[in-house]
């Protein structure tokens, strides 16, 4: 830019600060006791957004461009115009609005639905972009998300701002590494509205995990979070790219066979814990055949003393007790015998004892709470039905936001296409 360009627009600039100081004092100058302090601060407030906007424009360029060489583009400031070869004028991936505007669609869109999401953006920011375009932007960045390429783009970039930042984080040595597995039915779209699994993968480390924060409630400060709605396989690829290569996971999960078919085809050797609580979810179920009503006192006692067995390392006792309870019809021994092969099945993964003894810990809690903050609270809402492409997006998203790579749903609107 020639300095005779730089020092016109200089004037401009000036021009406007003088003019919105004018504003702002003659504003200051009219309250009193009876100014209404809403109203007042609203105004304000919107009087600094046109300022922002305009003060934008005068940086960017001339705001009366030819028609014909010119591109609006939507900003968080507002819509401004540019000249379509000024190095501001572009519009990743073509929607004509600015990449920073982009990002901030895509982090409340993945929070809300998108019409509270452009309500928002129209209240609190005064910029008119409509539900659609935000839907939009967050189904073609969250299917941007499942690249492994551009995962692989990011973490070179990564490396190359500074050689000395590892893109994975070290960790105390003793730290445990915990991987957790599960789901949550979603509705869908197809012809039969079919309730479908968006399966939930959650991993962190114990180093992560904060006790008693406040009663009963415990914290995990980092988690890396991975969804997919499909096959197994699918979902299992994309969590085997994401394990660390160098850290043993131990594993808690419900009886899913799926998952422990996993966990022994590449991870043999670490742990692998049944859920205490889905093991003794299990137990209380055949004892609600095994006692009747009026037998709580004795149901409750009988589930309890089995409980304390396998957290008294008495594994093989656990079994005999099991094995030689008495039924007294064909129908509840057809249970017992199905509840000890589903338990012997098991029989490594439930020695609890001997786990609380090694600090693991041995609930799956954290997965359920994942269940409920990443899917359930945005695809799982009053009326929502998606198709199978849609769900995983907007799941990608969450799962980025939540696993705290905002990073990269920037990089990717910075990178993936751009165009003027």
């Amino acid at each position: 830019m020639n300095s005779t360009k730089i020092e016109k627009q200089n004037e401009k600039i000036d021009c406007l600060f003088a003019t919105f100081k004018e504003k702002m004092q003659k504003e200051m100058s009219m309250i009193d006791e009876k100014t209404d302090s809403y109203e007042f601060e609203k105004k304000i407030s919107e009087q600094i957004q046109i300022f922002s906007r305009d003060l934008y424009q005068t940086m960017c360029g001339e705001e009366n461009v030819p028609k014909n060489s010119k591109m609006e583009l939507l900003t968080s400031f507002g819509e401004i115009q540019l000249r379509k070869t000024h190095p501001l004028a572009v519009s990743p991936s073509g929607y004509k609005i600015s990449a920073y505007l982009q990002a901030q669609m895509c982090r409340l869109g993945s929070k809300m639905v998108f019409d509270e999401a452009s309500e928002e953006l129209n209240l609190l920011k005064h910029i008119p972009c409509n539900a659609k375009q935000i839907e939009r932007i967050c189904h073609h960045y969250g299917d941007c998300i499942a690249s492994t390429d551009l995962h692989k783009e990011y973490e070179k970039e990564i490396k190359s701002q500074d050689a000395n930042i590892s893109t994975t984080k070290s960790q105390e040595k003793d730290s445990t590494f915990y991987v957790m597995m599960d789901g949550s039915m979603i509705l869908t779209r197809d012809k039969e509205q079919k309730y479908k699994e968006l399966k939930l993968f959650r991993s962190f480390y114990s180093e992560n995990r904060i006790e008693r924060i406040s009663k009963n409630r415990n914290m995990i400060t980092e988690s890396t979070y991975i969804s997919h709605l499909g096959s197994h396989d699918r979902f299992l690829d994309k969590v085997l790219e994401s394990l660390p290569k160098d850290t043993g996971p131990v594993f808690i999960a419900d009886g899913a066979k799926w998952i422990w078919n996993f966990a022994e085809t590449y991870f043999p050797e670490n742990r692998q814990i049944l859920d205490y609580f889905h093991c003794k979810e299990h137990l209380c179920e055949f004892a609600k055949d095994c006692f009747s009503d009026d037998e709580k006192d004795k149901r409750n006692k009988w589930v309890e003393d089995h409980m304390d067995l396998l957290k008294n390392e008495q594994v093989e006792l656990f079994f005999e007790k099991l094995d030689k309870l008495e039924t007294e019809s064909n129908h509840v021994k057809l249970k017992k015998n199905k509840l000890l092969t589903y338990l012997l099945n098991n029989k490594k993964r439930i020695n609890y004892g001997a786990f609380l003894k090694e600090g693991l810990l041995v609930g799956s809690g954290a997965m359920e709470s994942a269940n409920r903050d990443v899917i359930q609270k945005r695809l799982k809402l009053s009326g929502q039905r998606w198709t199978v492409k849609g769900a995983n997006q907007i799941a990608n998203l969450r799962t980025c936001y939540k696993s705290n790579k905002h990073g990269f749903v920037i990089f990717i609107i910075k990178n993936f296409k751009k165009t003027g």
